[in-house]
């Protein structure tokens, strides 16, 4: 699974199938997770915070060989075409309500998830007339894999992989991290996350990118949160 299925996968409850993050914080974080799986595969990059106001944040290009994965392949062409720009000016658009990149990003990834067997599509109504899908948990295994990852490098002090970090920092930002991690100890869980997430865990320019995109998503989700989206 890409890092952003995994994050999907864990912002949905496993019984009724409903988010338990809003879209102005789903759209970004999914975003931001094809970009990190890009940056550690050294397909693109971010100037780092050092670089300067005018110039940190921006997007590079390092590697366009094709990832034989549509998703990543599709969002690096998108970041090709968005060589220079912000970072978080193009994770905004997976959190506007006009382009909806998010909302069709988050659904087609559920789909892949409902075609392996990780979630259920189950259709139903709000209010009685109002359509809804909800996709509830088919084959815990994958989820569970993921879960067990997380609880061993937070709770049992377990060395994480980087794509594990990744995950870790996206759900750290997004709020969702103390619904995924089970421990009584809520503010060790916060200070392993903080320190696991600025330890030196990666090449000095994939980290720059990652860190550029925790920031980028915060700035997002903020700016999004003060014009009153939501779930």
């Amino acid at each position: 699974m890409l890092i952003a299925e995994e994050f999907l996968l864990l912002s949905l409850d496993n019984e009724s199938g409903k988010p338990m993050l809003g879209k102005d914080r789903l759209g970004p974080a999914l975003g931001g997770a094809l970009v990190a799986e890009l940056a550690l595969m050294e397909r693109i990059g971010v100037t780092p915070h050092d670089a300067g106001w005018s110039k940190r944040g921006r997007i590079t290009i390092t590697n366009l060989t094709p990832t034989d994965d549509v998703e990543l392949d599709e969002a690096m062409r998108k970041l090709a075409e968005s060589e220079g720009k912000k970072l978080k000016d193009v994770l905004s658009d997976f959190a506007s309500k006009k382009v909806r990149l998010g909302y069709q990003l988050r659904e087609r990834l559920l789909e892949r998830l409902a075609k392996a067997g990780v979630v259920k599509e189950q259709e139903g109504t709000v209010l009685g007339f109002i359509p809804r899908t909800t996709w509830p948990a088919g084959d815990r295994a994958a989820e569970d894999d993921v879960r067990e990852r997380l609880q061993s490098a937070l709770v049992s002090g377990v060395t994480p992989t980087e794509r594990t970090l990744v995950l870790i920092a996206l759900l750290q930002v997004t709020g969702l991290l103390p619904k995924v991690v089970t421990t009584e100890d809520k503010r060790a869980l916060k200070a392993r996350a903080k320190q696991l997430t600025e330890g030196d865990w990666a090449a000095k320019a994939v980290k720059d990118a990652i860190d550029e995109v925790t920031a980028a998503t915060i700035a997002v989700v903020s700016a999004s949160a003060g014009a009153g989206g939501g779930g």
